[in-house]
Order: C-alpha cells, then structure tokens, then sequence
C-alpha cells in the first residue's frame, strides 16, 4: 500500500493544496486573536465573557478548522476519485495491472489521511504560538493551564478525525452522483450540520469524541460501499 500511495502523490499535483492548507493556518490564528481581543473590545457586552477563557476559543477554532478541511478533503476526493472514476478516465485505471480495491483504497486513503493530517500539523502550529504569545503577553482573561494545553491536543484529534470522515462522507454521496459539485456541496452541508449539533453540547466534552465516533462508522460504511460499486463497475 505504501508503494501505491507513493505513487499517487507522484501522479497528482498536490502544492495547491499545500498553499490552502498554510492560508487556513493564517487564517485560524489570526481568527484566534480576533475572538480573544472581542472581551477588551466590548466588555459590557454579557455575550464576550465566553471569548474569555481558552477552552471556548480553542474548541470553536478547531470546530471551524473542521469544517475547512473537511470542505478540503471533499475537494480532494472530487478531483483524484469522482473525476477519475468518470466516464473514459474509468478505462484507463481499470486497464491497469493492480486490483481496482487497491487503487480505490490508495486514493481514499490520501484523501482521508491529507486533511487529517494537515489540520493536526496546522492546528499544533496555531496552538503553538497562540499559548506562547499568551504566555507572555496575555489577551485572554482565563489561566493558561497544562490542563488546557492537553485539552487543546485532545480537541484537536477529534476534531482532525471528524474532517477527514465528513470528506469521505461528503465523497461518497458525489461518487453515488458522478458529480463533482455534488461532492462539495454535501461537504458544505455535513460540515455545516456538525458545526450545529457540536456547538449546541459545546461544553459536553465527550460530544467531541461521540461524533468522531459516529462519522467513524458511516465513514466506513461509505468506504465498503464504494469499494463493491467499483469492484462490479462495468467499462
């Protein structure tokens, strides 16, 4: 599997999703900063004391962090899987001398494993330098803690594995379609649908890991399915 996913990074051009992946970086810590000044900007507004502590600033940072690289995945998975198993470019991968369950499996794994793992590396890198500007010259009212810094870590998993399931979901239902732009669509509304169900239980922690749980599942599902339409497609 290895030699095949080496392959597929080889074959596809993947330096424009780098340069997402580094705005969304920017873009999350400058929108960290942003909410933890909204309490010095407004105090009198009874609504800013949530901005105040750390464990409210990191879970919506990552709970939006989500939704971008799940949209991402999506996008990925559009490309390198719903592009390519349709029409004539089917032919072409079916006429190659590897199990069409190898090659589907490859490509789902880059586009599970890409947004999981970049939203881990840009969410340690934002985390990273927010708690160390904070440590030093704080904007948040709330006790940076080794507490809060574990937390962060473990919010911040959760909410990696849940992007990369919500971009195989939202495939899913594009491969089913043969549509790319049903595929980001559906990316758009699970990711807006998640958003909704995480920030109503936003302070019921085990809410985080009882979704990523959930998606786990129907992200698995969804593989399995997708695996047996490819393995019976017709060329």
């Amino acid at each position: 599997m290895n030699k095949y996913l080496a392959l597929e990074l080889r074959r596809n051009r993947l330096h424009p999703y780098h340069t997402a992946v580094l705005l969304c970086t920017v873009t999350m810590l400058a929108f960290q900063y942003f909410m933890a000044v909204i309490p010095l900007l407004d105090p009198a507004d009874p609504d800013a004391g949530m901005f105040s502590t750390y464990e409210f600033l990191i879970d919506l940072n990552h709970l939006l962090s989500m939704a971008c690289f799940s949209i991402l995945g999506a996008v990925m998975g559009a490309r390198f899987i719903v592009e390519e198993y349709s029409g004539k470019r089917a032919i072409l991968l079916f006429s190659y001398p590897v199990p069409r369950k190898t090659i589907l499996c490859t490509k789902l794994w880059l586009v599970f494993l890409y947004p999981v793992i970049s939203m881990l590396l840009c969410g340690i890198a934002a985390d990273g330098i927010f708690f160390l500007t904070e440590s030093i010259f704080p904007l948040c009212g709330d006790v940076l803690t080794p507490g809060t810094v574990l937390w962060s870590l473990f919010s911040l998993l959760g909410h990696s594995m849940l992007a990369g399931m919500l971009g195989l979901l939202a495939l899913w239902i594009g491969f089913r379609r043969k549509s790319i732009s049903v595929t980001i669509v559906a990316a758009v509304i699970l990711a807006s649908l998640v958003c909704q169900i995480a920030s109503a239980v936003f302070f019921f922690r085990p809410a985080l890991f009882i979704l990523a749980g959930a998606a786990f599942f129907c992200g698995t599902a969804a593989v399995k399915d997708m695996i047996c339409r490819v393995e019976n497609m017709e060329i």
